[in-house]
């Protein structure tokens, strides 16, 4: 398009797309689809059900962060597995937060290897600060938290557990490592398992729980069943 010097269009010159060089319209497709793809990755999609029967709604991330243990005297692929992960329960606009612990196994217990007890305290160090979280029976009868299941494992889960948190106990786990965490049993026995796959994190559930927990209702932590 040329202007002349008194401002009025001499002549107007469309150039189609088709008359771009093809390395440069190759270029420009390429760069349109890697900033969808940096846009979905820095806004992942949690998921979030709703139980009918309560009428709670139950906000996870995608996946859970996986820790694994191996047990080499007993098997040299087998193991035991602990998935953790953020549960926001929605009761009709107070929130109350949860970390979830789902334990399960690919070694033959009962038979080659002996039954562990089950687990009944989380230890971690977040950021230099170490936490003890006392695990309850994740469950309708024990939490009150309906009967949807939050999280979907590759091995069978043998047991669920939770740990009634705050989101500020949530918010310094996000940030931290956690290469490492412990399973303590009612005898005080500890159990170690280690990261499985590096790069999870729960950062997106915080960012959206922060987001909304200044307008919303937190509940105080209740007293659970036996």
């Amino acid at each position: 398009m040329s202007i002349s010097v008194t401002g009025q269009i001499s002549s107007v010159h469309m150039v189609a797309p088709r008359q771009l060089p093809r390395f440069l319209a190759r270029a420009i497709l390429l760069l349109g689809a890697l900033a969808v793809l940096v846009a979905c990755q820095a806004h992942r999609a949690l998921n979030e059900r709703l139980d009918e029967a309560t009428g709670l709604t139950l906000t996870s991330e995608p996946q859970p962060v996986v820790y694994a243990r191996t047990e080499s005297r007993y098997s040299r692929s087998a193991r035991d597995y602990v998935y953790i992960g953020p549960i926001e329960v929605n009761r009709q606009g107070t929130r109350e937060y949860y970390l979830w612990v789902g334990v399960g196994t690919t070694l033959d217990r009962g038979y080659l290897a002996p039954e562990p007890q089950m687990p009944e305290t989380l230890y971690v160090v977040a950021q230099g600060e170490p936490m003890e979280l006392g695990l309850h029976r994740w469950d309708a009868e024990t939490l009150d938290v309906g009967h949807v299941r939050v999280y979907r494992t590759e091995v069978r889960l043998r047991r669920e557990f939770a740990a009634r948190v705050t989101l500020n106990q949530l918010a310094l786990l996000a940030n931290a490592s956690l290469e490492s965490i412990l399973l303590g049993d009612g005898d005080g026995r500890t159990r170690a398992y280690y990261r499985w796959r590096p790069g999870q994190g729960w950062s997106d559930f915080v960012a959206q729980a922060q987001g909304v927990a200044g307008g919303a209702g937190t509940a105080a932590i209740p007293a659970l069943r036996p």
